[in-house]
């Protein structure tokens, strides 16, 4: 009760400000996740997208969240299922052999409202060619991205490569098409932003929150400061908006699809949230 109260006590003395909602996984709410069309129908309701990326064997950046193809949302390239005890590792194939999987046939029965299609896993440089060439064509605002690293020490050299190649073959991409101000990395691996911070300065940062532990014990334990800290929104407490304000690290409001939650944080002075329904979450 008295955590309760504090946040009531906290959200009256903040100040509602408006919102930017990175689209999760593209617009995973109505539309299979980190896909091309799933980025552009996201474009129409905000800037901003969020995605997963993992390489391939030919050191491509490719655009998936799982290491290993997910057998509940891709098919093979004739639509049929693919065994459950799939154990084919992104990392071990080439970006030309990725096509021979299908994203959007399957239903996903967390998101009943998912379109239809038929897409395969894309390049982080053809997703960055194609959002550009559509925002211009639309009249839209030019994309910014909110990009996650897929990485963790106990995966290295297996699922992926080590972070200090991850973050060079991204950058790589990043440098091609976009400025360091559209774009913020973020991951749970804390290696992976120590780099960026050491070496990529110009490139900002979001620490996600593996260990869910306040900010100030991340701090004593990293060799950076992140720009910006991402809590679900459970894990959001006094302690995290005061330490926000101490730590000058603003939040990133962890993947949310309530809208009561949103407007909360919005209420708390939080500008970033994360959702699979921008759409919903934008509205009156």
């Amino acid at each position: 009760m008295k955590w309760l109260l504090a946040l009531i006590v906290f959200s009256t003395n903040s100040y509602a400000q408006d919102i930017i909602v990175f689209a999760h996984r593209g617009f995973r709410g109505l539309n299979p996740e980190n896909t091309l069309t799933a980025f552009k129908e996201a474009l129409h309701h905000t800037s901003t997208v969020e995605m997963d990326i993992m390489i391939s064997k030919n050191m491509d950046v490719v655009v998936t969240h799982d290491a290993v193809i997910n057998s509940k949302i891709y098919t093979d390239k004739q639509g049929k299922a693919l065994s459950k005890d799939n154990k084919n590792i992104i990392y071990e194939l080439n970006t030309n052999e990725l096509s021979d999987y299908t994203l959007g046939i399957l239903p996903n029965s967390a998101f009943p409202e998912q379109s239809k299609l038929k897409e395969t896993i894309p390049t982080l440089e053809n997703v960055m060619q194609e959002l550009t060439k559509y925002s211009q064509s639309k009249g839209l605002s030019r994309p910014h991205y909110f990009i996650e690293t897929k990485i963790s020490e106990n995966t290295d050299d297996q699922y992926h490569p080590k972070p200090k190649e991850v973050v060079e073959l991204l950058v790589k991409v990043l440098k091609k098409y976009i400025k360091p101000d559209e774009v913020i990395i973020q991951s749970f691996d804390s290696r992976t932003l120590s780099y960026i911070k050491k070496y990529y300065p110009e490139y900002k940062t979001c620490l996600l929150d593996k260990k869910k532990q306040p900010l100030s014990k991340y701090l004593t334990e990293l060799d950076f400061k992140p720009d910006y800290f991402s809590p679900s929104f459970k894990e959001i407490t006094p302690q995290t908006l005061k330490e926000s304000k101490q730590f000058a690290v603003p939040l990133v409001g962890g993947n949310s699809n309530s809208k009561k939650e949103v407007e909360q944080m919005q209420k708390w002075g939080i500008q970033y949230v994360i959702s699979d329904y921008p759409y919903k979450m934008l509205k009156n």
